[in-house]
């Protein structure tokens, strides 16, 4: 009995459908032809492997055709402090850069908590091999440092407590680690830490769940005036924080802060409950269980 499935041209297995644009081999096959192949293997194998798959016979293509990928583009975070530099001149260069990180008190698994931050390590370094061979991205890269606030006292564990502690360590921070948000690792950041897909695991809209971290406004500690709420004035009753992609934290959220071309509330005073920030674009926050939220349709996003 055949193994093939049967949406395949007749004469045609994987490895051929998978080699015809390298082999330039799509003789006999018709536009029906096709037109089922693809319907039948989305209904197959769903729409994550339905791309895997093409996207493997675009490589098998670009290799045996020798067509080079494009250079990496310059990553935003390098583009955000080189503009910085131009304007304000190389005294303004930041070393360390980074984010103050704190970790909650009611994280008390030790084994856990390692487990956490090599994961959270990982993470970023997939976010930047994105960008291996641009020029100057190891020494950018080598300036990075994030810094850890272990010792968070239960007092101080809400996000308000959060908030006054960074704010209190402003002072004392570099310029390239005092922004308007800090980042803290609460339980559930945690489990998500160490329960979701990596990044490099497959297109974002096709994980139900991703690595977040919660970032803490500065402000969010600071009372509320009575007379915004009673005006109405936008952000009076935003509550002061909101859960990031860490795959995010530096192509998106860092250049957003270190420019201060936003404010918390204006990046992520949208984002709800569990949901995840993700950028500034229309594809930016993911529907925590659901992928990313498409504003246009308003209707979780397919990639497709």
């Amino acid at each position: 009995m055949s193994s093939v499935p049967p949406y395949y041209p007749e004469g045609w297995d994987r490895d051929r459908m998978l080699n015809s644009g390298a082999a330039d081999d799509m003789e006999g096959l018709t536009p029906e032809n096709m037109s089922a192949f693809r319907d039948g293997l989305r209904a197959d194998v769903g729409d994550e492997e339905y791309e895997k798959f093409f996207d493997e016979m675009w490589t098998r293509e670009k290799r045996a055709k020798g067509i080079a990928d494009p250079p990496p583009s310059e990553p935003l975070f390098m583009q955000a402090m080189r503009l910085m530099e131009e304007r304000r001149g190389p005294e303004s260069r930041w070393d360390p850069w980074g984010f103050v990180v704190f970790k909650s008190p009611e994280i008390r698994d030790e084994a856990e908590w390692a487990a956490c931050r090599e994961r959270f390590d990982l993470i970023l370094k997939e976010s930047t091999d994105l960008y291996k061979g641009f020029d100057g991205l190891e020494e950018c890269l080598s300036r990075m440092k994030f810094r850890w606030v272990e010792d968070v006292t239960e007092g101080d564990a809400g996000f308000d407590g959060i908030a006054r502690l960074y704010s209190a360590m402003s002072d004392n921070l570099p310029p390239g680690l005092a922004h308007s948000v800090c980042l803290y690792i609460t339980p559930p950041a945690l489990r998500s830490v160490l329960d979701s897909r990596l990044p490099s695991s497959g297109k974002r809209q096709y994980r139900r769940e991703i690595p977040y971290a919660v970032a803490v406004s500065a402000k969010a500690a600071e009372p509320v005036d009575p007379q915004d709420v009673e005006d109405d004035v936008a952000g009076a009753d935003w509550r002061g924080y909101f859960n990031v992609a860490l795959e995010s934290l530096l192509e998106s959220l860092f250049p957003t802060v270190a420019s201060g071309s936003r404010t918390p509330f204006e990046m992520a005073g949208h984002v709800e409950g569990e949901d995840v920030w993700c950028d500034g674009y229309r594809w930016g926050v993911h529907k925590t269980g659901i992928g990313y939220w498409d504003r246009r349709t308003q209707q979780p996003g397919t990639g497709l």
